[in-house]
């Protein structure tokens, strides 16, 4: 068989999971991590989800409710990881474990990342973490070094209190959305799509949008098909539209 690349956009799309208790699934993955119900299908099965893709998560009852766990020792799902987008999303749901009084397992820095693990009701581990920036990452001449360090859980939970960006109301963003020509969306999100004569035009036009995203340190969601842009901003640690994104949507638009 010849040598293959998968291509670098790929990734993990869901995990489906065998659980004995859909309910009390439901109150952990939803009640504490903050998930959102997409579908149920009866008592039978749930698809859960972060930011309204059809779902990360699957959840279901299949091999009967009260199904036991796999014993200790065998081969099967290690973990699964929930990645969060900024710092202080995973410190508030560190937060949100602690005052649930779920339990958790174990804490670490692995350089590239922290990390915090835990079970789910049914034994599945699982683990929540957030990224460092790539440029931070430690590396060595072979590549990226990642470690397995002691993590300040404190200093981690105090990033929760620290303020950040208060989310707008859907009447401002509609307010502001009419000085916006071309952009679109609601509270939750703006979206823009733009439109070039060729690929490299396109590329280029990233390119600005890059260097106008690194002055306010605030960093787009940005999708390339061939000669077509879209752009879609959001404060992740606001949970919607802040004015930093009426910001930089007015940066965008004024470039050439």
């Amino acid at each position: 068989m010849s040598a293959y690349t998968i291509p670098a956009g790929t990734d993990i799309g869901h995990v489906h999971l065998t659980v004995s208790d859909l309910e009390r699934a439901e109150r952990f993955y939803c009640g504490i991590l903050g998930f959102q119900v997409m579908q149920r299908w009866g008592d039978e099965a749930l698809f859960i989800s972060a930011g309204g893709y059809h779902h990360h998560i699957g959840l279901n009852t299949w091999a009967g409710k009260g199904a036991p766990a796999p014993p200790p020792g065998t081969t099967g799902l290690y973990h699964l990881a929930i990645r969060y987008p900024t710092r202080r999303d995973l410190a508030t749901a560190l937060l949100r474990v602690a005052q649930a009084r779920h339990p958790i397992d174990g804490a670490s820095d692995h350089g590239v990342s922290e990390a915090i693990y835990l079970r789910d009701p049914d034994g599945n581990g699982v683990e929540i973490y957030c990224d460092r920036d790539p440029s931070r990452w430690p590396r060595d001449g072979s590549g990226v070094r990642m470690g397995t360090r002691h993590l300040d859980l404190d200093g981690l939970l105090a990033e929760a209190s620290k303020e950040g960006p208060a989310r707008l109301e859907p009447a401002q963003v509609e307010t502001a959305l009419r000085d916006l020509p071309g952009w679109e969306g609601d509270a939750s999100q703006l979206r823009r799509s733009f439109d070039f004569e060729s690929f490299p035009a396109a590329l280029a036009f990233v390119d600005r949008v890059g260097a106008a995203a690194e002055e306010l340190c605030h960093h787009p969601d940005i999708e390339i098909r061939y000669r077509t842009v879209r752009v879609r901003l959001a404060s992740h640690d606001a949970g919607g539209v802040t004015e930093r994104d009426l910001e930089l949507a007015r940066r965008i638009a004024s470039l050439p």
